[in-house]
Formats: structure tokens, C-alpha cells, sequence
């Protein structure tokens, strides 16, 4: 059962960080997405 659940708990560490990374990349391209609309609606 501990090696299971060791294992589960890697698998559990990876997925987070994965999923850490791919919304951090979305957040980024979204602000980026709002700041150029911001600055063509100033400009």
C-alpha cells in the first residue's frame, strides 16, 4: 500500500506542476492579449 501510494503521490506532483505551468502560460497569453488591446484601443 505505501508503494502504491508513493507512487500516486509522484504521479499527483507531476500532474500539479503541468498543470501549474499550462495556466500560467495561458495567464500570460492572455494578459499579453489585454494589454495590446489596451494599448491599440489608447493609441
Amino acid at each position: 500500500m505505501n508503494t502504491t501510494d508513493s507512487g500516486a503521490g509522484d504521479l499527483y506532483e507531476m500532474l500539479t506542476y503541468l498543470l501549474v505551468i499550462i495556466i500560467s502560460a495561458v495567464v500570460m497569453v492572455v494578459w499579453l492579449k489585454r494589454k495590446n488591446k489596451r494599448k491599440n484601443g489608447k493609441g
